[in-house]
């Protein structure tokens, strides 16, 4: 009896492994089908779903044309997890993929998680999206062109200072700057770029030609010539308005 009941136990074991022996895990922010799928003949949401890594459920939140999960056709094209839909009245619809947090949306881009709780009242948790979810994005708008010039930061500086001595704003060196992600904290000896309306800079106690020259990226030389009315290169006066280029 006992050896039956054994012989039974890993006929049972052995058709399990069977079962998972070709299971592969899911992993986060995979997209094998790109952005959309075309219903072929034979299609079902499930085939769909496993062969695209993701689920029916999020396949039918990412489309909600999907009235009923058992009837779909062939030649309808579905959106999937991780799509970006262009849309040209200001906003774009993001498909939520796997592994998706709004922390990530809003460095991914460029806004802000008040301007997406906004875009999307449905969202009551801003730690809960799911997969699938559409997400109204605000249209990411190219950053403005830089003047091709750079600023070495200074100790001490903050993108206040900066912004007054170069007579621009923080938001506009912000937006020629995209990897500074927090306003408050900038790093001694990095290099920002300016705007293209920059020309001018307001000298500093301490300053020297040189000094000013190096963190422009300029020469003394130039600055003599950009200004005619500095005499004595050893001589210039806090809070005189420079012309940098």
């Amino acid at each position: 009896m006992f050896p039956k009941m054994q012989f039974r136990s890993l006929v049972l074991l052995g058709v399990l492994a069977g079962c998972f022996a070709f299971t592969i895990p899911a992993s986060a922010g995979s997209m094998p089908c790109g952005s959309n799928y075309t219903v072929i003949k034979g299609d079902t949401l499930r085939v769909i779903a496993a062969r695209c890594d993701t689920t029916v459920f999020a396949l039918m939140l990412a489309n909600p044309q999907i009235t009923n999960a058992n009837v779909i056709y062939p030649g309808q094209v579905f959106v999937l997890p991780g799509a970006l839909i262009k849309d040209a009245n200001g906003n774009d619809i993001y498909i939520v993929a796997r592994g998706d947090t709004l922390k990530g949306l809003v460095a991914r881009f460029n806004t802000t998680i008040s301007k997406l709780l906004t875009l999307n009242p449905a969202i009551t948790n801003a730690n809960l999206i799911y997969e699938g979810q559409r997400l109204m994005i605000a249209s990411v708008v190219a950053p403005p062109p830089t003047s091709g010039h750079t600023y070495i930061i200074q100790p001490g500086d903050t993108l206040r200072k900066i912004a007054d001595r170069v007579g621009s704003s923080v938001n506009a060196l912000l937006q020629v700057n995209p990897q500074i992600t927090n306003a408050n904290l900038i790093y001694a000896g990095r290099r920002l770029a300016l705007p293209v309306n920059v020309t001018t800079y307001i000298i500093q106690p301490g300053d020297t030609l040189r000094k000013i020259a190096t963190m422009f990226g300029t020469t003394v030389e130039s600055l003599l010539k950009l200004n005619p009315q500095i005499t004595n290169p050893n001589l210039i006066y806090k809070y005189q308005v420079l012309k940098i280029w």
